[in-house]
């Protein structure tokens, strides 16, 4: 005979992610063993045996996700500490790109794992710190937020309503703080829209 389900009246929650519904008891017995084993959620299934079914969902759930955080060196997750001091906030622009504020000053960081996305001339521009590509918001990070839009990767926040004018200052600060990043992005767009061109003609003459 199976089961009867008990109602759910509470939710159990991993790095701002849901990871399941359940009950009181569950969410309680939850928060009480992740704070004994220093919030290892592998390590909470290790030393403890038992769980109703919908706990050790959840406590598995926990365990992905730290495990997942671990091979990617914290691709998904904000950096709590920068170059310019500890991170007081922090926006994500994409997944492994993010945008932070300290006390003093700020930048943006592109996680070591997802640097790829970057031209071998915006790399230039950055300095490397502790697993991240990092650029000062006063001068270099125009040069990431640039290529971001040329990817299609990140689009202008909604809250930006002159859309047109903030990419044009973006440009302008690139092209007096990073020239010879600017002067290789052109470069690049030159010779693409010409290898675009003369496809259909070479596609013609075959």
């Amino acid at each position: 005979m199976p089961r009867k389900r008990t109602g759910y009246n509470a939710a159990c929650y991993y790095d701002g992610k849901l990871l399941g519904r359940c009950t009181k008891a569950d969410s309680d017995a939850y928060t009480l063993l992740m704070n004994a084993c220093g919030g290892d959620a592998a390590r909470v299934l290790r030393e403890y045996a038992y769980f109703s079914p919908e706990l050790k969902a959840i406590l598995e759930k926990a365990a992905l996700m730290q495990a997942d955080r671990s091979r990617t060196g914290g691709m998904f997750h904000a950096p709590r500490s920068s170059p310019w001091g500890e991170v007081q906030s922090c926006e994500v622009l994409c997944p492994g790109v993010f945008l932070v504020s300290t006390a003093s000053h700020g930048g943006t960081m592109v996680a070591n794992e997802v640097a790829a996305v970057l031209s071998p001339a915006a790399k230039k521009c950055g300095f490397k710190d502790k697993g991240y590509i990092c650029y000062e918001e006063d001068a270099q990070e125009s040069v990431v937020l640039r290529e971001l839009l040329d990817k299609k990767l990140w689009k202008i926040p909604d809250r930006i309503k002159d859309k047109e004018r903030f990419e044009e200052n973006l440009n302008q600060s690139i092209r007096q703080y990073n020239p010879e990043y600017w002067r290789a992005r052109q470069s690049g767009r030159e010779a693409a829209e010409a290898a675009r061109s003369t496809a259909p003609a070479k596609e013609a003459a075959r």
